[in-house]
């Protein structure tokens, strides 16, 4: 049947995505995108090493907290994050850290690492292991910080979305701009 054709045509196609049998990600929220998310990526990468590597920006859209509409929020990351284009997955199935572990299961994925930001480890580590062996079945399945976050500082290591839509909240330009890529195109910087 024509069902049983596309699903296979599907599962090989999703066999062709994968590089190895470990993927390392990235799933958050981006909300605006930062310099700190900048060195985030640049650590994971890094932890990756020759495994697939992939960037999973949420799928959160309110006033508050994620001003940025998804379409919004990752056209901005490939410009800001060029480096990384073709890992940044824009796939609106991909709700939640669950759904984009289900799925690098269903592509055959043994092992994963999730890197995130060191104000985010305890409630990833939790979920994640948690549902191994239950919503999906990992070899292993690690979680581990990207960075150390100063909420203090002033520079990358203080960098925040918080703290981004704060300035933006208080017409505060110039604190908007310090949190963004010093390559980041200044008329689109405007744009965001």
């Amino acid at each position: 049947p024509p069902e049983e054709q596309k699903a296979g045509a599907k599962g090989e196609e999703e066999k062709s995505k994968r590089g190895s049998d470990a993927l390392t990600l990235v799933f958050g929220r981006f909300n605006p995108p930062t310099t700190g998310h900048k060195k985030l990526l640049d650590t994971a990468k890094g932890i990756s090493g020759d495994n697939d590597f992939r960037i999973y920006p949420s799928r959160s859209h309110d006033p508050k907290k994620n001003p940025l509409d998804p379409g919004t929020k990752i056209k901005f990351m490939k410009q800001m994050f060029a480096d990384y284009e073709d890992e940044i997955v824009n796939e609106k199935d991909m709700k939640t850290i669950f759904d984009v572990l289900m799925t690098a299961q269903e592509e055959g994925y043994k092992e994963v690492t999730i890197v995130v930001g060191s104000d985010r480890l305890g409630e990833f580590k939790n979920l994640a292991t948690k549902y191994n062996g239950d919503l999906y079945d990992f070899d292993s399945i690690a979680v581990v910080p990207g960075g150390t976050r100063d909420s203090d500082a002033d520079d990358v290591s203080g960098m925040s979305a918080s703290k981004l839509r704060k300035a933006v909240k208080d017409d505060d330009r110039k604190a908007f701009e310090r949190g963004m890529p010093s390559k980041f195109d200044k008329a689109e910087v405007n744009n965001l």
